[in-house]
């Protein structure tokens, strides 16, 4: 049923449930009332009253016997009742509470891709207005990594880890990671550099270090930006880098990763205006996922992409892994973005020679 209609039935059940209270309140006085009258009526019954007194005493004394047993058996039958109208009246509660999770779900889905429609017009309007586009030589010359291996910067940071509602299993995530990539096909040609408790120079280093065809951040994340670790062990805080400085970043490098995957919440906003002009593809986060989640899809891409599968497959699978392990409600919360003329589906960043 529609919202409207499990509205409808929840105030026709709670107006029902107040009359059945009701009558039952009412059933239960009568009762009461009905038998102090037969004590009453009893209690005028002395030695002294006549034969003829004391049987017009008692006759109205069992009269009010049997109205009280009468009203005695309405209010059982309307207790019944209550009961089984406030069972129909919490399932239709929950019913709507139900629905309107839903409807949330698909308004944020729904909302969402007009995000995404809308910046892609706005891209294409001043494609149109510029016909020369810095990034397009970039994109159409995208590197292949090295036969011999693909980079990966694995960066983590977990700063609220004195919060422990916001504490995240990050290095857990990280060792799943490395034993699904020994377990992939191409194991061999897959080098994992993680940078635990990363903070912005870390990825500075990593870029100019490794050189990553990859670049992983795994931690928090919101509102266009990313929450790094200050490196403080006593005192660590977060220290927060926008998308704006993430892009300048990444756009140092003396060649710019292929693929940035951020492992954070609410992290999919601001990416085609900030990050795709400098990287051409991205996976992100659409709302605030689980660790469970983020460590099932990381576990699973990284397999997938170490046995030679193209960033869209391994992105497929890496969803599906979500599903099959009882979190289909999160799998859509995990996006992949990429630039217009790009194709994740024929991006291979694993080829064993």
């Amino acid at each position: 049923m529609s919202e409207k209609q499990y509205r409808d039935q929840i105030d026709r059940l709670a107006k029902e449930l107040a009359s059945l209270k009701k009558k039952e309140g009412e059933s239960r006085a009568a009762a009461t009332k009905g038998r102090a009258t037969a004590a009453s009526s009893r209690g005028k019954i002395r030695p002294s009253t006549s034969a003829s007194s004391a049987r017009s005493y008692d006759s109205a004394a069992q009269r009010a016997d049997k109205q009280a047993e009468a009203n005695d058996k309405k209010v059982a039958d309307l207790a019944g009742r209550i009961a089984e109208v406030s069972k129909k009246l919490n399932t239709a509660q929950t019913n709507l509470e139900r629905e309107r999770t839903t409807a949330a779900r698909k308004d944020d889905q729904a909302a969402a891709k007009r995000r995404r429609v809308e910046v892609d017009h706005a891209r294409k309007v001043a494609q149109i207005a510029q016909p020369v586009v810095r990034h397009v030589h970039e994109i159409r010359e995208i590197r292949s990594p090295k036969t011999e291996e693909l980079r990966l910067l694995y960066l983590t940071a977990n700063p609220l880890i004195a919060d422990p509602t916001e504490n995240l299993r990050v290095d857990a995530e990280v060792a799943q990671v490395q034993r699904a990539v020994r377990g992939a096909l191409h194991r061999d040609y897959v080098r994992i550099s993680h940078r635990p408790a990363a903070n912005p120079e870390d990825l500075l280093d990593g870029l100019n270090d490794l050189a990553p065809h990859v670049v992983n951040f795994s931690g928090h994340g919101g509102a266009g930006s990313l929450l790094m670790d200050n490196s403080d062990v006593t005192n660590p805080q977060p220290r927060i880098i926008d998308f704006t400085q993430l892009g300048r970043a990444l756009g140092t490098a003396s060649q710019p990763p292929t693929l940035l995957v951020l492992n954070a919440c609410d992290t999919a906003d601001g990416v085609s205006e900030h990050l795709l002009p400098t990287v051409p593809v991205v996976i992100a986060m659409t709302a605030s996922v689980l660790d469970t989640t983020a460590a099932t899809f990381a576990a699973r891409f990284y397999a997938a992409v170490a046995s030679g599968l193209s960033i869209k497959k391994a992105f497929d699978q890496a969803v599906l892994a979500i599903e099959l392990a009882g979190l289909a409600d999160e799998s859509w919360m995990i996006t992949l973005l990429h630039r217009e003329d790009v194709e994740p589906d024929s991006v291979v960043l694993v080829r064993a020679p």
